[in-house]
Order: structure tokens, then sequence, then C-alpha cells
């Protein structure tokens, strides 16, 4: 059984993998985590990626297979929102 706590959250686990798209979910998620925590470093190694949300095509394989229910189809667009990519 999944605490509570986890519920809805990211933890980079990749359960959600392979990305069809071939983007690496947890990588991007833990990149925004740490850049929303103040790392100076971690929009630049986001920036980086060969691919990122913006490469994200909604198409819910992710969300089917997360064991924490987290929606990343709606966490991509948030990402890329707060990137800008």
């Amino acid at each position: 059984m999944i605490g509570s706590d986890a519920e809805g959250v990211c933890v980079y686990c990749n359960h959600c993998q392979p990305c069809p798209a071939g983007l690496d979910v947890g990588l991007i998620n833990k990149y925004y985590d740490l850049a929303q925590a103040g790392d100076a470093l971690a929009k630049d190694h986001y920036m980086n990626l060969e691919k990122t949300a913006q490469d994200c095509i909604s198409c819910g394989h992710c969300d089917s297979r997360c064991p924490f229910h987290v929606e990343q189809g709606k966490q991509m667009q948030e990402i890329r929102a707060y990137f800008g990519k």
C-alpha cells in the first residue's frame, strides 16, 4: 500500500517509462522540483535535455502506469509553463 503522503506526487521512480514520446518523465519532474526549491543549476540542466515537457503528447501512458497516480499530462503543462519550454 502506498502512503497518502506520496499520492499525486512524482517520486522519480520511472514506473511510467517508457514514454512513447521519449521523455525522461522522472528527470523532468526532478529538475522542476529542484528549480522550485531554489537550485540554480536545475533550470540549466532542464533546458539542456533533449526532450522537455513541451514534447509531451498527453497520451496518458505514464498516467496509467504511475503507482502514485500523478497526472503527468497536467504536470507537463505546468512544467512547460514554468520553464517556458
